[in-house]
């Protein structure tokens, strides 16, 4: 019995904490949590690989608030960059207590100086291997200020996650694993693959399955619990919330940030997932919808629900993220070949790239309801540190706002390029309503025939996070206007035409288009909208082209530049009517229409002409 008794006294108490400050206008009340929110799994790591001679208790605080007087012998805090400023004051707290207090995670690693201000110590990296270190350092009460990850740790033999310890009955599953880590691809603004790696590690499938049953079977044993425990009534509604889909293991997530990084990995995986008769989730790349075969064998084994980083639905954007492995004019079709086999596609959207102007948001969110996208997770470009875009921002003088607590991709912290930070944060917040009204919910979940319940109350519970947390927000002129701009006109008066000088030197096909393209943007430094004209113009689709001009000038007061450029080829008639300066002047008086790459491209057919350009172009390709 002494014994015993000593074995007790010695037993230390481990405290881990994931912060989330209450006063978030986006902190999600008890329905809300438990119907979009599920735990992230660093801490439940952490518990793993902890020895067992500690107790160890879990507090999120976005469950419940954080109890600063627990008897704690340590607290490990594991920090997201937007949540640096809550963590840190949580670590006064403590240290004031006299608890020792160690910092891990995202922030930590790329923010080491500073963290290191607010704790006894930091770990950077990934942490499976410097934990135990840690652990052991404090129990001889030698413990370092710094421990770095030294290698990545290997994924095999990988101790179970303790989701055991996290609050029952308070997320939408936790039924909560990964599969891989890492990504090969490199975009910009990602902080994965600088901290994870940019290849990607695979854990062994047998492990996987053997944790998902564990998982499984624990929470199926505590359900049994808890309707054993409670009334008639409970029991009844607890069966209604399986039935439906919306109860706590009704759905497992893998939250990997690239789980169909292999697809010979994925189809042993998924094979082994179909015979546990589970749904799942999980973050994939939306070319996985190219391949028929594979999203068969998703939904086979499980798959209800996929998050894909769609990140914009411009070319231009994607190349400067560097994703040019998305390709826009398959997006359609991906989508379509998910929802074909019963899989939510729920796109991840950032506004706020270089080629972003204020039609990007109204565009967007078009694009996504057309295509029945049943959620969308809508974030503001964020310049995380860590990354290259927060480098190359830093290195422009870019960044106006270094508030941590900003820099949860729902506040714009940069300059942007193409329209005001303003207009940027404004888009985004209509965006979110627009996006998630009634009316458009309804168009977006009225083709589903699956899984029609859980669906239906993510994005109830969404609107209700939105309309609390969230400013209306409005769009400018411009933005109707750029839209309104966008157009593909027949070209069917095509006598003599006259093909573009520059594309004739680079002997491109000498085939006459049937279209005129009209693309519109915001200028990068002007205040004006460039108007890029590519195909074929004939003077009938010039004369629309040119009325078009004029209300658009009107409406959104800013000069109009005409891109000529790419324009494979016009008629005589066609650029006379275009080039009609009169008209622009009483139809537009109080803006400037210009012209840029005219004298290049059709200079010999313009011989003689005095067509009216208020800029030259050299001032316009300098500017």
């Amino acid at each position: 019995m002494q014994l015993v008794r000593l074995s007790q006294q010695k037993r230390r108490k481990l405290l881990l904490l994931d912060p989330y400050p209450r006063n978030n206008p986006y902190h999600l009340s008890s329905s809300e949590r438990k119907a979009i929110w599920f735990p992230k799994l660093s801490l439940p790591v952490i518990a793993a690989y902890t020895p067992e001679n500690w107790d160890i208790e879990i507090q999120d605080e976005a469950v419940r608030d954080i109890d600063l007087d627990y008897p704690a012998d340590l607290v490990g805090i594991s920090i997201m960059i937007c949540y640096a400023p809550r963590a840190y004051e949580l670590a006064a707290e403590f240290r004031k207590r006299g608890v020792k207090v160690v910092l891990g995670g995202v922030h930590p690693t790329y923010c080491a100086d500073e963290a290191l201000q607010h704790a006894d110590a930091i770990v950077t990296g990934e942490a499976e291997d410097s934990w135990p270190r840690v652990i052991a350092d404090f129990e001889k009460g030698q413990m370092q200020r710094h421990y770095k990850m030294e290698s990545f740790p290997s994924l095999e033999n990988f101790k179970n996650p303790r989701v055991d310890l996290l609050a029952n009955d308070a997320y939408m599953t936790r039924e909560c694993t990964f599969t891989t880590r890492g990504c090969h691809f490199d975009c910009e603004f990602c902080s994965v693959s600088p901290f994870n790696g940019k290849s990607t590690r695979r854990r062994p499938v047998s492990e996987v399955i053997a944790e998902i049953k564990r998982v499984k079977g624990f929470v199926c044993d505590e359900l049994v619990g808890r309707i054993g425990r409670g009334s008639m009534l409970e029991a009844v509604k607890i069966a209604a919330k399986i039935r439906f889909g919306v109860e706590d293991g009704g759905i497992f997530a893998f939250v990997d940030d690239l789980h169909n990084s292999n697809r010979a990995y994925c189809r042993e995986l998924w094979a082994a997932l179909k015979p546990l008769n589970i749904k799942w989730g999980c973050q994939s790349t939306l070319f996985l919808g190219d391949d028929e075969e594979m999203v068969k064998l998703a939904a086979e084994s499980g798959c209800v629900s996929v998050f894909v980083g769609m990140e914009s639905i411009f070319e231009e954007s994607l190349g400067e993220t560097h994703k040019p492995f998305n390709k826009v004019k398959k997006f359609e079709e991906e989508i379509q070949m998910f929802h074909k086999y019963g899989i939510m596609v729920n796109p991840g959207i950032v506004f706020g790239f270089d080629n972003d102007d204020e039609s990007v948001f109204e565009r967007t969110v078009e694009f996504l309801i057309r295509n029945h996208c049943e959620l969308a997770y809508f974030n503001v470009l964020t310049p995380l540190p860590g990354t290259p875009l927060h480098a190359r921002y830093e290195a422009g003088g870019r960044i106006f706002d270094r508030d941590w607590s900003h820099y949860d991709g729902k506040h714009v912290t940069f300059t942007p390029t193409r329209m005001t930070a303003d207009q940027l944060q404004n888009g985004f917040y209509w965006a979110q309503h627009h996006f998630y009204s009634l009316p458009n919910i309804y168009r977006r979940l009225a083709h589903t025939s699956q899984r029609l319940v859980p669906r239906f109350v993510m994005n109830w519970e969404f609107r209700r996070v939105i309309r609390r947390a969230c400013p209306k927000g409005e769009l400018t002129p411009v933005a109707s206007v750029i839209k309104t701009l966008q157009a593909k006109l027949p070209s069917v008066r095509m006598e003599n035409p006259v093909p573009n000088a520059l594309l004739t030197l680079k002997k491109m096909s000498g085939q006459v288009d049937q279209f005129l393209s009209i693309k519109t943007r915001k200028h990068e430094k002007l205040t004006a909208l460039m108007v890029e004209l590519e195909g074929a113009l004939d003077h009938l689709n010039a004369a629309e082209l040119k009325t078009r001009i004029a209300a658009a000038a009107n409406q959104a007061k800013v000069d109009i530049i005409l891109n000529f450029e790419h324009l494979r080829h016009a008629t005589p008639q066609a650029l006379h009517t275009l080039l009609d300066g009169e008209f622009f002047k009483k139809a537009a008086p109080s803006v400037r229409v210009r012209y840029q790459k005219l004298s290049e491209t059709f200079g010999n057919t313009l011989s003689g002409q005095n067509f009216h350009a208020d800029l030259v172009e050299e001032e316009l390709q300098n500017a």
